[in-house]
């Protein structure tokens, strides 16, 4: 049995005045001081100011969301008791908000006691509805049932994910208005972190015909559109597709699921916090050509691939399927370097000693991480020891 979850998405020029067909007359909007300060947060509030809504905001939303940081949002939502939670921002503030959103409708509740296995999850939106308007082109958090959060444990902050369909946003609003300000590093890195979405769930262990079909969708888009957008950030139409592929990227990823790529960005930015898309883009390649190696038999991999090449004319149809799958390698390599992406972990600033202090530390957080069973091929410590060397230094997978 397998269920396909979505909020409402509105997408498109002026997708924001949706707001007013949104019954709710008390919004609590979670948001950060960047946004603030570059005028977006302004924007909404005008909005539900020419609406006649009442809003409270915390703006307090910082990268890669730590625990006491969601609480104290939680506390102010329920003393507020709104009838809208309205999150405006990128990932942190989805995950944020859709925390925030659980722990009000259920005040009894902690950050533990968000599984899949809550039957009463499924009943949310009791009190209120989740809006989610994403600024950036990329996570896709409006769209899915999965929260990051990031505890200190151990003297390390480790990534933690909180997964119940019952965190989906009750509605997406995907108004390519917001990302037209994103420098073009943020476009880059948002943009890899959609395509990852996208390439690591044609190939995870839950995916679907759905799933497989909007990856597709946004693997083209963002092919076609990003080196754009990359180049002339004010080009309406590539801001407007990239805006969708992150969205639909979502979807698909948020129906599928991700797998080691993801799980290897989690742990590094969880110990040397690495923005989450740029770790993403970089372990892409990586962990794209450790699942075709699978000696073990990769066959069905390397056909995934092979038929995503060749239905996006990057390989012939009549080319050996092996040979067709590797374009893909060939291809993400090209979009790199395009669009001046980081290619290997070193790029990220971290030294070859920090990499081999944190190494053993590294693995043991990609254990902990629920991505990365989901993979076509399992990979032990060794070999993800190896991802990380082979990763930082910019080798092609071997083994």
């Amino acid at each position: 049995m397998w269920f396909f979850y979505s909020p409402n998405i509105i997408y498109g020029e002026d997708a924001l005045n949706f707001l007013e067909n949104i019954t709710g007359e008390k919004c609590f909007i979670i948001t950060d001081k960047v946004l603030e300060e570059l005028g977006y947060l302004k924007i909404l509030t005008d909005k539900l100011d020419k609406l006649g809504k009442q809003y409270k905001i915390f703006t307090e939303v910082k990268p890669d969301p730590h625990s006491e940081d969601v609480l104290k949002a939680r506390d102010l939502c329920i003393s507020y008791a709104p009838d809208l939670i309205l999150a405006l921002g990128g990932g942190s503030v989805m995950d944020t908000a859709k925390v925030v959103w659980e722990l009000y409708e259920f005040p009894d509740t902690t950050l533990d006691d968000i599984h899949p296995f809550r039957r009463d999850l499924y009943d949310m939106g009791k009190k209120s509805k989740l809006v989610a308007i994403p600024t950036t082109s990329g996570t896709g958090s409006e769209t899915t049932n999965v929260s990051v959060v990031s505890k200190f444990d151990n003297n390390i902050w480790k990534k933690y994910l909180y997964i119940h369909k019952g965190l989906v946003p009750t509605y997406a609003i995907v108004d390519p208005i917001f990302p037209e300000g994103m420098p073009p590093k943020l476009t880059v890195n948002t943009a890899f972190d959609a395509l990852s979405h996208a390439i690591e769930g044609i190939a995870s262990l839950w995916k679907n015909d759905v799933s497989d079909a909007l990856a597709l969708k946004a693997i083209e888009f963002i092919f076609k559109y990003l080196p754009i957008a990359y180049k002339d950030g004010k080009n309406k139409e590539a801001r407007d597709k990239m805006h969708l592929a992150g969205t639909i990227a979502g979807l698909a990823f948020g129906n599928s699921q991700v797998h080691i790529g993801h799980t290897m960005a989690h742990s590094w930015g969880g110990i040397f916090h690495t923005p989450h898309g740029e770790g993403c883009g970089i372990m892409l390649n990586y962990a794209t050509q450790y699942i075709l190696n699978d000696p073990a038999g990769a066959d069905e991999t390397i056909d995934i691939y092979a038929k995503l090449a060749k239905q996006l004319g990057w390989a012939k149809w009549d080319v050996d399927n092996k040979q067709a799958a590797y374009s893909v390698i060939d291809k993400i390599k090209e979009l790199q370097k395009t669009c001046n992406a980081s290619t290997t972990l070193k790029d990220t600033g971290v030294s070859r000693e920090d990499l081999d202090k944190n190494l053993d530390a590294l693995v043991s957080l990609c254990f902990e991480d629920a991505s990365s069973v989901l993979a076509p091929r399992s990979a032990g410590a060794p070999d993800l020891k190896s991802l990380y060397t082979y990763a930082y230094e910019g080798k092609d997978v071997d083994f």
